[in-house]
């Protein structure tokens, strides 16, 4: 198959799922072939859905029944508060959430970190996170935990330092596989062919892909692309006006602690730019997981939900498991 990547022939959805699985008894100079052909010919929804699905088949398996995931790739290299983690808090209020998530890679508040920063634990195994589900409808799943397969080729990627298809498998590659999902990426190109990758690893109902001019979320100042699949594919663009929210700045974050302080201000009641940053994502993911049957609906549900105290006291409850 290398060969074929080196003349820029694309792999099918078979080819890719068995490729990923020969990676793993690849040597490393090997390993970092591929990945770096792979990345030049330019990445298929084929291509990506073959790699998305296999990473799933050798994850640690965990059964948490109907979930929401709300993730984005990174790598936009942004310094935003963690809207994602904001917006998975909120939306486990009224349904449960699956929050695939890791460590910083390119921003400076990961989702891992930022949790910790709120004064989360993330659970050490799938029954920590199955408690942590039955008890608060909310579970944090640390990818490094549940992709062991990965250990040999994560050191060749890092090594490489640069882009290659690992950067955007991670939100497509939860292990409870989601029924639902928002997911964020780094460039208005991958917005089709990751939604398209989506559907072909099977199980979704119904997701949005997103991209926020330069940001892997919805953008409060300015237009976002979307992605929509549910069955069939819709891309359309949105603005903080189909929201009913006013336009509002984004401001620079930067550490962990610093994006859990902005958080919780939030969550407590300020009104700021910030919480037309996270009403907006809050808004589409309730409407992606079916709570909201509109954006418009969808900021009302996530500030009644902040406003009667009721994400704050979610909070508490995950704090305490």
């Amino acid at each position: 198959m290398l060969n074929k990547l080196i003349e820029r022939e694309n792999l099918s959805f078979d080819e890719s799922y068995q490729l990923f699985n020969m990676l793993l008894n690849e040597s490393e100079m090997r390993i970092a072939a591929y990945l770096v052909a792979l990345q030049t010919k330019g990445l298929t929804a084929d291509e990506i859905a073959g790699f998305a699905k296999a990473m799933r088949d050798n994850a640690v398996k965990i059964d948490l029944g109907d979930v929401t995931d709300t993730c984005g790739t990174g790598g936009d290299g942004s310094k935003t508060i963690n809207v994602s983690t904001a917006v998975s808090i909120i939306l486990s209020c009224f349904t449960k959430v699956a929050k695939h998530g890791n460590v910083s890679i390119t921003s400076n508040s990961g989702s891992a970190n930022v949790y910790e920063a709120l004064g989360c634990k993330i659970p050490e195994t799938p029954e920590d996170a199955k408690k942590s589900m039955d008890k608060t409808n909310f579970a944090f799943l640390f990818a490094q935990k549940y992709h062991p397969a990965l250990k040999k080729i994560m050191p060749v990627r890092n090594e490489l330092k640069v882009k290659t298809i690992f950067n955007i498998l991670g939100p497509l590659a939860n292990p409870a596989n989601p029924k639902y999902q928002i997911l964020g990426v780094n460039s208005s190109e991958l917005c089709d062919n990751v939604a398209i990758a989506l559907s072909k690893v099977g199980g979704i109902k119904k997701a949005l892909v997103v991209y926020g001019n330069g940001l892997d979320e919805l953008t409060p100042n300015g237009t976002s692309k979307i992605t929509e699949y549910d069955g069939k594919f819709d891309t359309y663009e949105v603005t903080p006006k189909d929201f009913g929210l006013n336009y509002s700045k984004i401001i620079p974050c930067e550490s962990p602690d610093e994006s859990a302080k902005r958080l919780i201000d939030v969550f407590s009641g300020k009104i700021n730019d910030d919480r037309n940053f996270i009403l907006m994502n809050a808004a589409a993911a309730l409407y992606t997981s079916e709570v909201a049957s509109d954006f418009l609906e969808g900021v009302e549900i996530a500030k009644e939900a902040i406003e009667s105290g009721k994400v704050l006291k979610k909070l508490e409850e995950i704090r305490n498991v």
